[in-house]
């Protein structure tokens, strides 16, 4: 029977809300995990498949994510956010085996899709800690919850390192497979479901407008530079999904039972919050891409002066400081965010991966420069997710928490393509040598220098918004109390009253 934190009956036993918070935490790890291993075992896929287009197999997951996450969010809505989180943990684990027993490129990508629904898990888990934990506990139980985000970057380079040295890129998936597939009956079992219900009808016109035309501009970005960003194919792409996202607007505006409300999705916390929170995350999918590319180039060769020629377990430990910082600064976040502010927490994270990318600019290779680099991009990492999700929970109303956090979750989603695509296309504009057997890429100093200061303008700019934006101002409460009034105004940037 799943643990009861109802305190209607009394004061709910700690130990008790830390057990249910730490499976809770072990569930969501899945989604770092999987980036974490997806990027080192890249370049062990392409000879393996004899494939030029690898990315499709981290594209394909942001896209199958993007294009039902509106969906998923609904449905736990009106259903329960447990409910479909075991779904969705059923269906991951059938895409893990696929892909670990694939032996075509495209039995591959239909796993990794099946795998998309990890967008998912990680929204609803925001959503899930809202409903079933004590009032006064959320915003540090949210912060806590970012904490998972920190032992998992702690553990996942060493396990993927060993997996991929000694068992092939395949092992990465039979991981994530048996990882899930044990946690999925202690979740049924100790989980208390939400018990928040929306009866509205499903907006599936809304849904499909909404998901679809995301997945189309995420298509177009990552495939635009190979395309030609001038190429029919991707200008018709870029036009679709505005079209589809421009209807999906209008049609808010008059169904019957919409997605989302307006005045949430466009009101003075939720679109703030997501564009200050959309720049800095930029910074942290920018470094992802960066710092492998900057320690596993092999040292000494002529023309460059980075490289330090780690293997994939070597990178690991170089860079644990940052998953070790993570897990304290995460709750640590949560503590703030509920004592001063989420905003404040958010601001010091854009200032803190802001500094990132000026010191990663100086292409630094040395163990202990790598360790302090790691360990500052450790507290902006915990301070980012823990903000972010008491930010945007304070900007929801109980009754679209689920749809809510999922469309933050799926912006989160397009600005990880954005972000590595364009520091991709800023890196291929310094290209020294391409290896006709292996398609390994070798870059020049610039390529690295630019990426990371080109990330850290983006990055700049959502420490302005952070600075300016109201929301978040005040201690984090663990949700919205009162639900805004249905939007009348013809301007649909019109927001709740605050």
């Amino acid at each position: 029977m799943a643990l009861n934190l109802n305190p209607d009956h009394g004061p709910v036993p700690r130990r008790r809300i830390f057990a249910v918070l730490a499976v809770i935490i072990l569930f969501s790890e899945i989604a770092t995990f999987e980036i974490l291993m997806i990027y080192p075992a890249m370049p062990h896929m392409a000879p393996a498949y004899r494939t030029l287009n690898i990315a499709w197999a981290v594209s394909i997951v942001t896209l199958t994510g993007a294009t039902l996450i509106p969906l998923i969010g609904k449905a736990a809505d009106r259903w329960g956010k447990k409910r479909i989180i075991l779904i969705l943990g059923v269906v991951f684990v059938l895409g893990s085996v696929t892909c670990a027993l694939s032996t075509s490129f495209a039995v591959l990508l239909a796993g990794r899709a099946m795998q998309g629904v990890l967008v998912g898990i990680v929204a609803l888990s925001y959503s899930l800690v809202r409903e079933i934990m004590p009032r006064e506990f959320v915003p540090i139980a949210l912060g806590m919850v970012a904490t998972g985000i920190g032992m998992s970057a702690v553990a996942g380079p060493f396990v993927a390192g060993w997996l991929i040295d000694g068992f092939g890129f395949a092992g990465i998936f039979w991981f994530m497979a048996i990882y899930i597939a044990v946690l999925l009956p202690v979740y049924w079992l100790v989980i208390p479901e939400s018990p928040a219900r929306s009866d509205r009808p499903v907006d599936y016109l809304g849904t499909a407008l909404l998901g679809p035309g995301i997945a189309v501009l995420l298509l177009a970005v990552t495939k635009g530079a190979a395309w030609g960003w001038d190429s029919a194919r991707t200008l018709t792409l870029f036009i679709v999904g505005a079209l589809m996202l421009a209807g999906f607007v209008a049609w808010q505006r008059v169904a019957p039972h919409p997605l989302i409300d307006l005045g949430i999705l466009f009101g003075r916390r939720f679109g703030p919050t997501i564009l200050a929170v959309a720049c800095v995350s930029y910074m942290m999918n920018a470094q992802s891409l960066l710092m492998p590319t900057l320690l596993q180039t092999p040292t000494g060769l002529p023309g460059l002066s980075y490289g330090a020629g780690l293997t994939a377990t070597e990178y690991a430990v170089w860079t644990c400081p940052l998953g070790i910082v993570a897990m304290v600064a995460g709750p640590a976040g949560g503590w703030l965010a509920r004592r001063f502010g989420a905003r404040h927490v958010l601001l010091a994270a854009g200032i803190l991966f802001v500094g990132v990318m000026v010191l990663g600019a100086q292409l630094l290779t040395v163990r202990w420069q790598i360790g302090i680099l790691s360990a500052i991009a450790g507290f902006a990492v915990g301070f980012l997710h823990s903000s972010n999700a008491n930010l945007v929970q304070d900007a929801l109303p109980a009754a679209d928490s689920g749809v809510g956090t999922s469309i933050a979750g799926v912006s989160m989603q397009l600005v990880s393509a954005v972000a590595v695509t364009c520091t991709g296309v800023v890196m291929s504009h310094h290209v020294t040598a391409v290896n006709p057997r292996t398609h390994a890429v070798l870059y020049a100093d610039s390529a690295l220098t630019q990426g990371f200061l080109v990330a850290g303008v983006v990055g700049l700019a959502g420490v302005v918004i952070a600075a300016l934006m109201r929301h978040g101002r005040s201690p984090a409460t663990g949700g919205l109390d009162e639900a805004p009034a249905p939007m009348r105004s013809a301007d649909p940037t019109a927001s709740p009253a605050t």
